[in-house]
């Protein structure tokens, strides 16, 4: 009897993006060796972190390379050296169960991309559970996903990750992919969070802190950006959800501090482009000549 052939497994290639990062790229790195699935390749563009996230990376096993310029930056980097028929997108705070690339290999069979699931770890506190009940019902929000793992031919035909937005990329790589004609399908797979704040007012903290950001992400697609966190989506993903009902309140709650930082980008954003025009027979100074005037003075 002759020998049947096995088809070549298709060879994956795993990009994560690092900057400082030395607190979980270990565990995440060993996730992701950790799969089933062979053959993978794991490719970390680092963006020249001051901690031992590379040293760390490398004694894992994986390929490091260093790029500035944001995360989009870093992605793309990664994504034009790898090797793999198919690309996956792993932030450096997420964990893999050993068959997360397998079960997205058997989901995009005919699509050219597949979303995974990503959810909070639970740090046991009502503050951590809450959060992680956010990340969970947002699961379930088509407008608040995005696929990270892609079909190469189609991540290079859509030109990759924006390069000018430092907040909202995924989300924005997204759109355009469903844009371009792209198919899209959910897998069954799950990452796990390790990032989130544990109190809420981390939470806002952090919110606070990518605020400057937002403003590029929501003003490129303003009535998007607010669609995607209109509280009747929130409230319809949480009917899909197993989440608690006694958290869709504060949930809803987190979900309109967004709507504020997302209208304070807009308003901010237009003031900048409105210019100021001086009264009648007053002269505009700038601020060099302000400074020679009171030097003359």
């Amino acid at each position: 009897m002759a020998n049947s052939i096995q088809p070549k497994a298709s060879l994956v290639s795993v990009v994560i993006p690092t900057r400082n990062s030395a607190a979980t790229i270990a565990d995440c790195v060993k996730s992701v060796m950790s799969q089933s699935h062979r053959p993978i390749e794991i490719i970390v563009v680092d963006n020249y972190s001051t901690d031992s996230t590379e040293e760390i990376a490398k004694r894992n096993g994986a390929i490091v390379m260093l790029r500035a310029g944001g995360r989009s930056a870093q992605k793309n980097w990664g994504a034009k050296f790898a090797k793999g028929e198919y690309l996956y997108f792993v932030d450096s705070d997420l964990i893999l169960g050993p068959d997360v690339i397998s079960r997205c290999l058997a989901t995009i069979e005919g699509v050219d991309g597949v979303l995974v699931r990503t959810l909070d770890v639970n740090r046991g506190s009502r503050a951590a559970r809450l959060i992680a009940s956010r990340k969970r019902i947002l699961s379930y929000d088509e407008m608040n996903v995005a696929v990270r793992f892609v079909r190469k031919e189609a991540f290079d035909r859509l030109g990759g990750f924006d390069p000018d937005i430092y907040v909202g990329m995924d989300t924005d790589f997204h759109r355009r992919f469903l844009l371009e004609g792209f198919r899209v399908r959910y897998s069954s797979a799950t990452e796990w969070h390790l990032g989130s704040p544990l109190t809420v007012r981390g939470w806002l903290k952090r919110n606070l802190y990518y605020a400057p950001s937002l403003l590029k992400s929501t003003s490129k697609h303003p009535l998007y950006s607010l669609s995607r966190i209109n509280p009747l989506h929130t409230v319809s993903a949480w009917k899909k959800s197993d989440a608690h009902g006694s958290d869709l309140i504060l949930v809803v709650i987190l979900v309109l501090s967004n709507i504020s930082l997302a209208l304070a980008a807009l308003l901010i954003h237009h003031s900048r482009e409105v210019p100021v025009r001086p009264a009648h027979g007053s002269r505009r100074i700038d601020p060099v000549n302000a400074d020679e005037l009171k030097e003359g003075t």
